[in-house]
């Protein structure tokens, strides 16, 4: 039976499997020995990509592929050296060795050599050690987990590099192709340039589907639908192809319709209810495989960068879009899912990502996580004219406290920027007012002494006169 799958890897004879421009362009790359990674958003198909190309350079004796998941091998309180023997492992068991090999044995034979010394050491003598053999092809799943890692996984990615380079001086490594397969950025991975991989590597691009890509997902509407096609074009056109909720959506089409049939004329609306009612609607309990779920994370999980990824999808709704720049928040935003550059601009993904993170979710999330929310809004809502909405004092310096390890959107900055201005200026009024408040004190005391000494003057007048009158009338 023919049967939507619904998250998860795809088997390689599985009939839902849409083959994509990224199958041929992999292809090519690895039999041209090129280092390649396909790092995007999570439920794009990677692990079925990596599933299908294993299968088909196998299958036609093109070389001997090895695939590890990176989770497999752990992450929170791993040494180095459990890593790179887990990883020894792995690649001992899945493409084998002429000679019995025992990873601990051999690790503890070579003493206090660095963790990746050993291990160049073994692709060099285990893996490449035959003079003749076939072509090795590694990929590395889910590489993202590497970031979890509590030691620098840069020297692993310097081996990769250096296995590329390699080739022009000893011809084993020509052998050696590595593929890896994630949901991170090349920065995430690795920051030094002269270690990383990622730019003598070709990058991968998993297109979303096409409308003739998803071709054969229309074997599993024909019995529920009088214009298969049509109701396919409905789906992509909520889904933008994501293949997910492709997949989600069809599959959730043929168990309501399993007894009655769509008929022409009416997808648009079918599908449009469908969407609404078992994805968008109360969302966060539907959604079974988890998905929608994993995009909001990505958006606020971090809450140092959050900030910044919510502001800048926010301008991608109220512009329609954004000239693409490159930066590391654009990266960060489309590895979320929820946004895509296409034609030079940056793009929501699709209506339903669009209705279910819109404008209130956004403004949920910032009011949330802003310890000044309610005032910033209530300046936003004055057109940023009501000064007395700004903050000041102890609120101000808590604000700025909170907002210092944070990556915060331009309103935030503007707001905090313009409290500091009012701030100053409240604090420049009050001096000033103190300093002529002192001024007048001191001319007030300077008045009050004139006036005593006056006093005093004619007091001593009047003694003076009084003392010359009676000495007059005492000399008569």
């Amino acid at each position: 039976m023919y049967e939507y799958q619904v998250g998860g890897s795809l088997s390689v004879d599985d009939p839902t499997y849409v083959e994509r421009p990224a199958d041929g362009v992999l292809h090519s790359a690895l039999l041209n020995r090129q280092f390649c990674y396909v790092l995007t958003s999570r439920q794009m198909g990677k692990s079925s990509l990596r599933l299908r190309m294993r299968y088909r350079l196998e299958a036609a004796g093109q070389g001997q592929c090895a695939a590890v998941d990176m989770t497999r091998l752990g992450s929170d309180h791993i040494t180095q050296e459990q890593w790179y023997q887990g990883l020894m492992f792995d690649l001992v068991r899945k493409l084998g060795s002429r000679r019995r090999f025992d990873v601990s044995a051999w690790w503890h034979e070579l003493g206090e050599l660095p963790p990746i010394q050993k291990f160049a050491h073994f692709i060099e003598t285990v893996l490449l050690g035959e003079e003749v053999g076939q072509p090795l092809f590694i990929f590395l799943d889910e590489v993202d987990s590497l970031r979890e890692l509590r030691f620098s996984i840069d020297d692993f990615f310097g081996f990769v590099r250096f296995c590329y380079n390699e080739r022009a001086e000893n011809a084993a490594y020509r052998r050696l192709t590595w593929a890896l397969f994630g949901a991170a950025t090349p920065r995430d991975l690795v920051t030094k340039d002269y270690q990383t991989p990622f730019n003598i590597g070709q990058a991968i691009h998993l297109s979303r589907f096409s409308l003739s890509d998803a071709a054969p997902l229309t074997t599993g509407l024909t019995a529920i639908a009088q214009q298969p096609e049509a109701l396919l074009t409905e789906v992509l056109n909520w889904t933008g192809g994501q293949p997910f909720l492709t997949q989600k959506v069809c599959c959730l089409l043929r168990s309501t319709f399993a007894n009655r049939l769509i008929s022409a004329g009416s997808e648009a609306a079918t599908v449009s209810h469908l969407v609404h009612s078992r994805l968008i609607h109360n969302w966060e309990a539907q959604d079974d495989p988890e998905h929608l779920r994993t995009i909001r994370d990505r958006l606020t999980a971090n809450t140092q960068r959050s900030g910044r990824l919510l502001s800048l999808y926010q301008q991608v709704r109220t512009h329609g879009g954004l000239k693409a720049d490159g930066s590391q928040e654009q990266a960060d935003l489309k590895l979320s899912g929820v946004a895509i550059e296409q034609e030079g601009l940056l793009r929501i993904t699709n209506p339903i990502y669009a209705s279910v993170f819109d404008n209130d979710w956004i403004h949920d999330c910032l009011s949330r996580q802003r310890p000044y929310a309610e005032t910033l809004n209530a300046w936003v809502a004055s057109n940023f004219q009501d000064e007395s909405r700004l903050l000041m004092g102890q609120a101000l310096k808590e604000a700025l406290q909170w907002a210092g390890d944070k990556s915060l959107s331009d309103l935030d900055y503007r707001f905090l920027s313009a409290s500091q201005e009012w701030d100053a200026k409240m604090v420049r009024m009050e001096l000033e007012a103190q300093e002529k408040a002192n001024q007048m004190l001191a001319e007030a005391q300077h008045k009050a002494t004139r006036i005593i000494w006056l006093g005093y003057l004619s007091l001593g007048l009047c003694l003076l006169i009084s003392a010359i009158a009676l000495l007059i009338s005492l000399l008569r």
